[in-house]
């Protein structure tokens, strides 16, 4: 019977050690290599880059119009048309600013005869008073008629000049030399200059040259200055890359979906004429560049260790935000270690290591679990 005990207390005893060593084999295979997606650390170049999109527009654009209302008689110039500075775009119907011309110009010479007439009629009065033939009064009724007459004259002319110009106005012309990109009306059509002056053609002085207004949001736009390079595509030529530069950072935001935004101006060399006013641009503007240097994955610095791999490092690390510092995960020796970090560059992928690894050190990106890591 003891025997039969003995040997009992010994299978429990060879079972309980077996036990533990099982545990101790699986807790220690679930802090082995494949238990993680690991990465190393390489060489490569890490560029920071800014993405806007923005419409193209011409450099300087003008709005053609009239002051004076009546019918479009005759339009000389259509779409994407090219005219010199004071050419001749458009004729309004002159025959009652005719009218109107020879009416100031009659009252004007009726004015100029009154005038005469007020002039002798005080030469004669002055001259009869010298006389002591009449008195101081009637000099002095004379000199006020004739006074009226000469106010009435300024006034009569500068009706003149008025509806002269207002016939001057008729001829429609081009106030730069450019392109027509709008034509708003037609012949036969009327246009009423009231309250505001109506818009008739629309003129781009230089299509050679034109410009981008890119939105850039308020996270980015402290590292845009003016003469930086930039690039962009648009969908009419998806292969093409074109250049340009920014020439202006504008201080008044705008507000789209709660995100405030700052508008960015690139002046863009069009010589080749393919830009068209309107066209979407997508713009990058590169602001620095790290060549050559060692790189990490971005998400290599978004791995946290779990409460049971917490539980195995022995080491205790802290990192300075304010130095650009953080902590990565390597696996060294069976265990894990953590390691500070010194960063430099980083764009959407990759981020510069400065100080703190070396090159092919294998970083952990993030636990498998029971997933194989990726061959």
């Amino acid at each position: 019977m003891k025997k039969k005990m003995k040997l009992f207390l010994m299978a429990v005893l060879i079972v309980v050690i077996g036990a533990g060593v099982v545990s101790m084999q699986r807790k220690k295979q679930g802090l082995t290599p494949e238990d993680f997606e690991m990465v190393a650390v390489e060489r490569g170049d890490v560029v920071y880059e800014i993405t806007a999109s923005g419409k193209i527009q011409p450099i300087n654009t003008i709005t053609v119009g009239t002051q004076v209302s009546g019918i479009i008689e005759q339009v000389l110039v259509d779409y994407n048309d090219e005219v010199k500075e004071g050419q001749l775009l458009a004729m309004l119907d002159t025959a009652v600013l005719v009218e109107n011309k020879n009416d100031a110009a009659a009252r004007l010479e009726l004015a100029k005869a009154k005038e005469r007439i007020a002039r002798l009629n005080y030469s004669r009065i002055e001259k009869l008073f010298k006389d002591k033939l009449v008195a101081k009064a009637s000099l002095e009724e004379a000199e006020i008629a004739l006074e009226e007459a000469k106010a009435d004259v300024l006034t009569s002319q500068a009706e003149y000049n008025k509806a002269e110009r207002n016939f001057g106005y008729a001829s429609i012309t081009s106030p730069v030399s450019g392109t027509i990109i709008s034509k708003e009306v037609e012949e036969g059509q009327t246009v009423a200059a009231s309250l505001s002056t109506p818009t008739l053609f629309t003129l781009a002085e230089d299509l050679s040259k034109m410009q981008i207004e890119a939105s850039v949001a308020e996270a980015d736009i402290g590292a845009i200055t003016t003469q930086m390079p930039v690039t962009f595509t648009v969908d009419a030529y998806p292969n093409d890359r074109f250049p340009g530069i920014v020439r202006q950072v504008r201080l008044s935001p705008t507000e789209e979906s709660n995100v405030v935004m700052y508008t960015v101006v690139i002046e863009v060399d069009n010589s080749s004429r393919k830009l068209l006013p309107g066209m979407t641009a997508s713009v990058t503007v590169r602001v620095a560049e790290a060549k050559d240097v060692l790189t990490l994955p971005t998400m290599a610095f978004q791995y946290k260790p779990s409460a049971v791999v917490r539980a195995t490092i022995h080491e205790r690390v802290s990192a300075d935000p304010e130095k650009n510092e953080d902590v990565v995960y390597l696996f060294e020796n069976g265990r894990i270690v953590p390691r500070v970090v010194k960063k430099g560059l980083a764009d959407l992928t990759s981020v510069e290591i400065q100080e703190g690894l070396n090159e092919n050190d294998e970083v952990i990106l993030e636990a498998i679990g029971g997933r194989k890591r990726s061959k």
